[in-house]
């Protein structure tokens, strides 16, 4: 257990090289709204209201492993611009918002690892999953923390119906509206 966490954060440090974010999982059509609370300004998604996602858990099974959310909102910047967000188990504020952690279920906290600019300011975004096996009606917290501070509800993720399919692909390159991820998160893939 103890080297497949420390090979997927170094992997995670350096972009993804161990595939982390490729693992299969269960699909989900979902609902993330953001709470009307101070939300960093200079971006167009980052605002209260209601988005239209797609969420993977993945992987599927017990066991204790790294984990991971990732969330699209497809469209967010127009036909073809979407906005994803790729998340792995880990632990809150720094330094450990950075370090991937094992666990056995989808049960607990998910972070992006590394920052995004959200207008010019650095953040990381993150996730707190209730259920140990998601299904359609859960909710899952929508997370931001500063570079040093640890994680705040800015919104929720509503799971929907499953998704038929589950080759959705994510990229943490896709961004816009004055949000973006800085590397080596830019370099995330799944």
């Amino acid at each position: 257990m103890l080297p497949d966490v420390i090979r997927a954060t170094v992997g995670a440090a350096l972009g993804d090289l161990g595939g982390l974010f490729d693992q299969r999982g269960v699909v989900f059509n979902a609902t993330l709204k953001f709470d009307d609370v101070a939300l960093p300004g200079g971006t167009t998604l980052l605002r209260p209201g209601a988005h239209d996602a797609i969420v993977r858990f993945a992987p599927v099974g017990t066991g204790s492993v790294p984990r991971t959310v990732c969330i699209k909102v497809p469209g967010a910047y127009g036909p073809g611009r979407d906005q994803d967000f790729l998340f792995a188990t880990s632990g809150d504020g720094a330094p450990l918002h950075h370090a991937v952690l094992s666990s056995a279920s989808a049960t607990g906290l998910y972070s992006s690892l590394w920052l995004y600019l959200a207008g010019v300011r650095p953040v990381a975004f993150g996730a707190r999953v209730a259920a140990a096996e998601p299904k359609r009606g859960d909710t899952v917290d929508f997370l931001l923390g500063g570079v040093l501070s640890r994680f705040g509800r800015i919104g929720t993720l509503t799971l929907g119906e499953r998704a038929a399919g589950n080759d959705v692909e994510f990229s943490a390159g896709h961004g816009g509206g004055g949000l973006r991820a800085l590397p080596p998160a830019l370099l995330y893939r799944g």
